[in-house]
C-alpha cells in the first residue's frame, strides 16, 4: 500500500497494555477516533512467585477475534508492553507461554547466588537497556540454568508486538522501541549486536515504523513499545517538561535529540531522538495497595523527585496515564511536593501516539 494513498481511510490501532488491551478505529478522512472495545489483559498462570506468565492463545486469540469483527480496515498499528518474551521453534511451535515483565527468575538462586549476580556480559548504554531482573535477556540467563534442556529446543525469540505481527503475517519482526527493550540489540542501527545466545533467531528490527506483512489485505505495521506511544500522544515538550507516565509501572523520562547515557536507560525513540528513562518507580501497583495519606504521598514524591536528579534537568512535569485518572488528588499532592510546576494530562494514552505515527505516515 503506497503512502498518501487516498483510498486508506480506516485503521484498526491495538494497544497491548499491561491492565488492559484496547482497541481504536482511526478514520482518515474524518480525523475520528472511535473506542471499538477493551478487555481486562489475561491473568496470569497459577506459577510461584517470582514467575509471571500468561497463556498466549489467550492473548492472541481475542484480539484475532476483534479484527476480524471490524474488517476491513486498510492498516493495524500497535503498541505493545514491553521486556516480555516467549520462545518457539523454527517451525512456529511456541515452547513457553508469554513471560512477562513482571517475570523475574533471574532473581533466584543456584549455587548460593542469584542468577542475575551471576550474568556473564555487560550490556553497554547503546543496547538501551541494563541489567535487571525483568531483563529478558537476563531470564533468558536464568532459564538457561533453570530448565535447560527446554531452553536448548529454543530456536525463536519473540517480544509479545513481534509475536503477534507473526501471528498475522508469518514475519517475527517489530520496531526498535520494542525491541531495544529486550537487551540485545544495538538501537541505533536495529542489529542484534547483543544477543550472547545465537542459535536463538530474534526478531527483525525495523527502526521505521513501516509493514511488515499482511493480514490478508491488511497491512500490519511493526510494533511499538508502549512508553515511546505514550510519550508520542502526549504533546510532551521536549525542551521543557519531564514526562511521568504512571501505568501499572511507572517511569520518568524526558526526549533528547542527541543520544545521551548516564544513570537512565537511553532508550530508543522515533526520528532517531532517544528516550532518557529512569524505570522501576512507584506506580499503579503500588498505589492500588495503599490509602491517600501524607507519607504515602511523601513516599511517592520523593521517589520521582531522586529520578528527576538522575535526568536532564526540565522545568515542569506533565503526567500521564491510568493512574492519573483513577487517584488524581493523590497525584495533585504529589506534584505540590516536588514543588516544580506539574500538568497532569489523563486524557491521552499510547493510542493517540499511534495516531501520530500513522498521520506522519500517511503525509510523507
Amino acid at each position: 500500500m503506497r503512502k498518501g494513498d487516498d483510498t486508506v481511510s480506516k485503521t484498526l490501532l491495538i494497544d497491548l497494555g499491561s491492565t488492559s488491551i484496547k482497541f481504536a478505529i482511526f478514520d482518515k478522512e474524518n480525523k475520528i477516533k472511535s473506542t471499538v472495545s477493551s478487555f481486562p489483559f489475561p491473568n496470569p498462570l497459577s506459577n510461584p512467585s517470582p514467575l509471571f506468565e500468561v497463556n498466549a492463545e489467550d492473548i492472541v486469540q481475542p484480539i484475532l477475534k476483534m479484527i476480524e469483527s471490524v474488517s476491513p480496515v486498510d492498516r493495524i498499528y500497535i503498541s505493545t508492553q514491553m521486556h516480555g518474551y516467549l520462545l518457539g521453534t523454527r517451525d512456529g511451535k511456541l515452547l513457553t507461554p508469554y513471560i512477562s515483565w513482571q517475570d523475574q527468575r533471574s532473581t533466584l538462586h543456584m549455587n548460593g547466588h542469584r542468577l542475575l549476580d551471576q550474568f556473564p556480559v555487560r550490556l553497554p548504554p547503546i543496547s538501551g537497556s541494563t541489567i535487571r531482573p525483568n531483563s529478558p535477556t537476563c531470564s533468558l540467563f536464568a532459564m538457561s540454568h533453570i530448565d535447560p534442556e527446554l531452553f536448548s529446543q529454543a530456536t525463536e525469540f519473540y517480544t509479545l508486538g513481534s509475536y503477534l505481527a507473526y501471528h498475522l503475517t508469518g514475519v517475527n519482526a517489530t520496531h526498535i522501541t520494542d525491541a531495544a527493550a529486550s537487551g540485545m540489540y544495538n538501537k541505533e542501527d536495529g542489529s542484534p549486536q547483543f544477543n550472547i545466545y545465537p542459535f536463538l533467531r530474534t526478531p527483525q528490527a525495523t527502526l521505521k515504523v513501516e509493514p511488515v506483512g499482511h493480514w490478508g489485505q491488511t497491512a500490519v505495521y511493526s510494533p511499538v513499545g508502549d512508553q515511546q506511544a505514550s510519550v508520542r500522544g502526549s504533546g510532551l515538550q521536549h525542551e521543557h517538561q519531564y514526562l511521568l507516565n504512571l501505568g501499572t509501572a511507572a517511569q520518568l523520562c524526558v526526549v533528547s535529540d542527541a543520544y545521551q547515557f548516564g544513570d537512565f536507560e537511553s532508550r530508543p525513540y522515533f526520528e532517531g531522538k532517544t528516550l532518557c528513562t529512569v524505570s522501576g518507580l512507584l506506580g499503579g501497583k503500588e498505589i492500588a495497595t495503599q490509602t491517600h495519606s501524607l507519607k504515602f504521598v511523601q513516599l511517592l514524591a520523593d521517589d520521582y523527585f531522586t529520578a528527576m536528579g538522575k535526568l536532564p534537568a526540565r522545568k515542569e512535569i506533565l503526567v500521564i496515564g491510568g493512574v492519573s485518572i483513577h487517584h488524581r488528588e493523590l497525584i495533585a499532592d504529589v506534584c505540590d511536593s516536588l514543588q516544580i510546576p506539574c500538568r497532569i494530562r489523563p486524557d491521552t494514552d499510547a493510542l493517540d501516539g499511534l495516531i501520530s505515527l500513522l498521520l506522519e505516515e500517511i503525509t510523507t
